[in-house]
């Protein structure tokens, strides 16, 4: 553990939700000791914090080349960069970086050599693995529903540049000093989402209009196996009540002999079969042949 006095009242201000501050004591504390992997890793959740994505990618990737990519200390700053990378835009890499680390983490016992806990990162980075899967479907639906239809694709991409000029807009008055940090974050949020709900209710129009024929596919979260990350044919509940398909988590049992989710002892003989959730995944599959492929 670093007794760096910078990096323990860095701590603390993180800790009182001052993340500016945080950050500040932080910087400090990496330039005096520029080869901490654990200072770096600090800034880049600060950062997440303050939504200062180029900086969370930057300290991630700092803190995993310290740390060493095999250590499992490298976990966490792996899911800072997948985070990072989607808020960026960019999914595919955000899927690359996290289903090696979700991988790798399914691997790593609670206690390393010195006998000191190492928190479970598998649920967390489960979870990003799943946004950037989504985020790579969307995209793909996006560039689908705009062939279909000229008008619509038009529509979308005037929401997109107003939606472009008004960030621009708001990023000036953050650098001219006309507004602070947080009126900046707050700003910036309620018009991605104003855009997200106007993109939406023109595609609800497009849909009605063309008698459901331009349609955006969603696949819902509760039939994507959590180790695999694809539908479900087989699900069935591990002890901690979490359910996954049958073949990916039979396997990863028996080489591991863990509950995936708390990784408490568990046994093959301990899975249970989900036959309603079972019945709502054939059902989908059935009428949606296309979400095989997602």
């Amino acid at each position: 553990m670093s007794n760096d006095p910078l990096k323990k009242q860095g701590d603390a201000a993180y800790k009182d939700g001052n993340y500016t501050e945080a950050e500040n004591l932080y910087s400090q504390a990496i330039t005096k000791n520029p080869r901490e992997a654990a200072i770096f890793a600090n800034r880049a959740l600060t950062r997440t914090k303050l939504e200062n994505w180029p900086g969370v990618e930057h300290d991630a990737r700092v803190a995993i080349d310290l740390y060493g990519l095999k250590s499992p200390y490298s976990l966490k700053s792996c899911n800072y960069l997948a985070q990072a990378l989607l808020h960026l835009q960019r999914p595919q890499e955000a899927y690359d970086v996290a289903i090696d680390a979700y991988r790798a983490s399914l691997t790593v016992r609670n206690t390393d050599i010195n006998g000191k806990k190492i928190p479970s990162q598998t649920e967390n980075l489960s979870k990003t693995v799943l946004r950037a899967k989504q985020q790579i479907w969307a995209a793909k639906e996006t560039a689908r529903l705009r062939e279909m239809n000229q008008t619509l694709a038009t529509t979308e991409q005037l929401v997109e540049a107003d939606l472009n000029r008004a960030l621009g807009d708001l990023q000036g008055q953050l650098d001219r000093g006309e507004i602070g940090q947080t009126g900046f974050l707050e700003s910036q949020k309620e018009l991605r989402e104003d855009a997200e709900k106007n993109i939406q209710n023109v595609r609800e129009a497009f849909r009605i209009a063309s008698n459901g024929e331009v349609k955006e596919r969603v696949v819902p979260d509760y039939l994507v196996d959590g180790i695999t990350f694809e539908i479900m044919h087989d699900p069935v509940i591990v002890p901690s009540g979490t359910s996954f398909d049958r073949i990916g988590v039979l396997k990863y049992v028996e080489q591991s002999g863990v509950d995936p989710i708390t990784r408490a002892p568990m046994a093959v003989s301990d899975l249970r079969p989900n036959y309603a959730l079972k019945a709502v995944c054939e059902e989908f599959l059935t009428k949606n042949g296309w979400a095989v492929d997602w």
